[in-house]
């Protein structure tokens, strides 16, 4: 399928060292178009949105953000630290404002997971739908994002 002009943009801007030196669709083979349309359905599977997996995630970033680097408990075995980051980054779609570089650490102590997340990650999610590409940096799951923050249709955004 042909890309319109304006997908094109956003593609070229998630390749590596154009926003970011690993860029955000990782070694992920399927096209923008069949990674949202893969992530949406799964959401949708689940009963959830994007924006409620979001504000759930917005929430942990807050708390990380409160405690100043230091760990945070955020859930049942879960805890969370904050690493700020020097200087900004835009979101490859373009006209969303720009978004803190630091990192959350999210670790759950039952399984010894650890994701990483940012604050653009947050925003890519809520308002894209987009978790990134496989074999990104920051690419989050959305079923085990579901499992892991304890979220489940119907709970509100």
């Amino acid at each position: 399928m042909k890309l319109t002009p304006r997908e094109e943009l956003i593609v070229e801007r998630m390749a590596p060292g154009v926003l970011c030196a690993e860029g955000f669709l990782g070694s992920d083979g399927r096209s923008l178009g069949d990674i949202l349309a893969a992530d949406s359905h799964t959401v949708e599977s689940l009963d959830l949105t994007h924006k409620q997996i979001a504000a759930k995630l917005g929430e942990i970033m807050q708390a990380a953000a409160d405690a100043f680097g230091n760990p945070v408990s955020v859930g049942d075995g879960l805890s969370a630290v904050a690493a700020e980051a020097m200087g900004p980054i835009g979101c490859p779609w373009g006209g969303c404002g720009v978004f803190a570089k630091g990192e959350i650490e999210l670790t759950d102590a039952r399984s010894g997971k650890t994701l990483r997340l940012t604050p653009l990650s947050v925003h890519l999610i809520g308002r894209h739908g987009f978790y990134q590409g496989k074999g990104a940096r920051y690419r989050l799951e959305p079923e085990e994002l579901a499992r892991l923050l304890d979220i489940s249709g119907g709970d509100e955004a």
